[in-house]
């Protein structure tokens, strides 16, 4: 899974992504930085629990890249995102918009004053606008080529609903709607979700910069981060992290709260695998069907599928083995069709 961080110059953003990755990138590189990039390894005690078992040759978790956006710097302070970023954005499964809430006069702030509900307005609106300009072009080329076929209709509704001030992800579309809009990468039909950047200050309060309701007004997910203290406890050695987190009243380790929000939000759980030469968690969407499950593993398995031997994880626990979970009847033998379930034990039968 990739997370592309996106927000105005001096948000916080890479203060925030030291704090969830662990990286040390150079907060307040301002100007033509690249973007920073990090991969963090999702916790899981599953697959811990099953290397305890399967004593393999290598455990695997899942893992998620993030992408902090250098920010646009000069005159035009009313863009976040220029043509570097709206070209590294494209492969994103989903946006981190970092919205700046705190105060800072060591800081300043390149668009007057703090103002966290026209940030993420004028984000959503900049988003939406990228969007238009592609659907635009699209279809007067489609027009040009006599082409008023289901995709002319489709980008129609898109462009109508995009002029009412709505991101592509609030479109009604069906399946084979989406699959079809997936190949232009809409960054507005990306899922988005709000991180709001405090300041120590607001530690206790209940929504003191608004943002919860802008979320809400908005339909978006909200998480909330004091990003200055969260790099710094990350920062301090493991064992004392946790005792700092408590006496600042910081709550549940920042990286761990992202990705079960992101999780959440993005509708994401995991399957395992399990074996001598590797244990692995492996990231798909809830509803995946068996076959495409397959398909994350390789995709020869996918096109050879024969079918999966599943058992839930907690019922192998249980049994303490896959021969005595075959013994309780545990073990099924499941099609293509077969809907995933989060923590699903799997083993694909194929034949290429």
């Amino acid at each position: 899974m990739k997370v592309g961080l996106i927000g105005f110059a001096r948000s916080g953003k890479t203060t925030v992504f030291n704090a969830i990755t662990g990286a040390k990138a150079e907060v307040g590189a301002y100007g033509s930085r690249e973007a920073n990039v990090a991969v963090i390894k999702v916790p899981d005690a599953r697959v811990d629990a099953l290397a305890e078992i399967f004593k393999p040759k290598k455990k695997t978790y899942a893992e998620i890249e993030f992408i902090d956006i250098a920010p646009v710097e000069g005159t035009d302070q009313d863009k976040a995102l220029d043509n570097a970023a709206l070209n590294l954005l494209k492969n994103a499964d989903a946006l981190v918009h970092v919205v700046r809430a705190f105060e800072n006069e060591n800081v300043m702030h390149p668009r007057d004053s703090v103002n966290p509900e026209r940030d993420v307005v004028s984000l959503e609106e900049e988003l939406q606008l990228t969007d238009l300009i592609i659907v635009e072009k699209r279809i007067e080329r489609l027009e040009k080529e006599h082409k008023k076929d289901t995709e002319h209709e489709l980008l129609v509704r898109c462009k109508e609903h995009l002029e009412t001030g709505a991101p592509l992800r609030t479109l009604d579309l069906n399946t084979q709607e989406e699959a079809s809009l997936r190949n232009f990468t809409f960054l507005s039909q990306k899922p988005m979700m709000l991180l709001g950047n405090y300041g120590d200050d607001a530690i206790g309060n209940d929504n003191p910069s608004g943002l919860r309701d802008v979320a809400r007004k908005l339909n978006l997910q909200l998480i909330e981060f004091c990003g200055a203290l969260e790099m710094e406890v990350n920062q301090l050695p493991e064992e004392e992290r946790a005792s700092f987190r408590e006496e600042l009243g910081l709550g549940e380790e920042s990286r761990t709260r992202f990705i079960q929000f992101a999780y959440d939000m993005l509708g994401l759980i995991s399957f395992l695998t399990a074996g001598e030469p590797e244990v692995r968690a492996w990231t798909i969407r809830k509803g995946t069907h068996a076959v495409d499950a397959a398909g994350v593993i390789h995709s020869d398995i996918k096109r050879g599928f024969i079918r999966a031997e599943t058992v839930a994880y907690d019922h192998f626990m249980e049994a303490g083995s896959m021969a005595k979970a075959k013994e309780k009847g545990w073990v099924r033998l499941e099609g293509k069709e077969y809907v995933v379930l989060n923590g699903d034990m799997m083993l694909f039968r194929f034949n290429v």
